[in-house]
């Protein structure tokens, strides 16, 4: 009798053990996930900020149209194909992250999805630079003074500096990602083996 309320109490303990045991395995799995997804999208900002553009040559436009269109029109339009090929990284990481802090919001609570909400703005920012300046570039469009002077503005957005300390852009989106790591690390260091 002894030894069977040894085993179960053994048996109990152990299984309190397994459960604690999965729950940090899966902590540290999705803290793990999103952080890689967070510095994913780091690399794809930074790839999408790089000041060479190189140029596919003509966009892929029908023949047809592609006759009917002058040299500035045809590099305008390759010029938008590839602020679009740098884009599709960007988006891709950030579909990413919001399914990752879905999970994570269900398992910490709101807190995680408010330390990522900053990435969405930098997001937005570059994503609206990149826009207007390919409006601006418009052969088919007038540009005005104030433009021309947005288009600085949009210049340090859109384009990453040679100095680190120069670039302000580069500097929140690093301050965003070490917020996030504050919160995250702690998961990954608390349960990797």
């Amino acid at each position: 009798m002894a030894a069977a309320v040894v085993a179960s109490c053994v048996g109990i303990m152990g299984l309190g053990s397994w459960r604690r045991q999965l729950k940090g395995n899966a902590e540290y799995l999705l803290a793990k996930n999103l952080l890689t997804a967070v510095y994913e999208l780091r690399e794809a900002i930074s790839n999408a900020r790089h000041p060479y553009l190189e140029l596919a040559g003509e966009a892929d436009l029908p023949k047809e149209k592609l006759s009917e269109l002058s040299w500035r029109e045809k590099h305008w339009f390759a010029l938008g194909e590839a602020y679009q090929k740098r884009w599709a990284p960007v988006a891709a990481a950030k579909a990413k992250i919001d399914a990752n802090l879905l999970e994570a919001e269900v398992v910490w609570g709101q807190q995680i999805r408010s330390k990522a909400t900053p990435l969405d703005e930098l997001i937005g920012e570059l994503y609206y630079a990149t826009k207007d300046h390919l409006e601006a570039k418009n052969p088919n469009l007038r540009v005005n003074n104030e433009e021309l002077r947005a288009a600085q503005t949009r210049r340090k957005i859109m384009y990453s500096r040679s100095d680190p300390e120069k670039d302000e852009y580069r500097k929140r989106l690093g301050d965003v990602i070490a917020d996030i790591e504050d919160e995250l690390k702690p998961h990954i260091v608390q349960h990797h083996r």
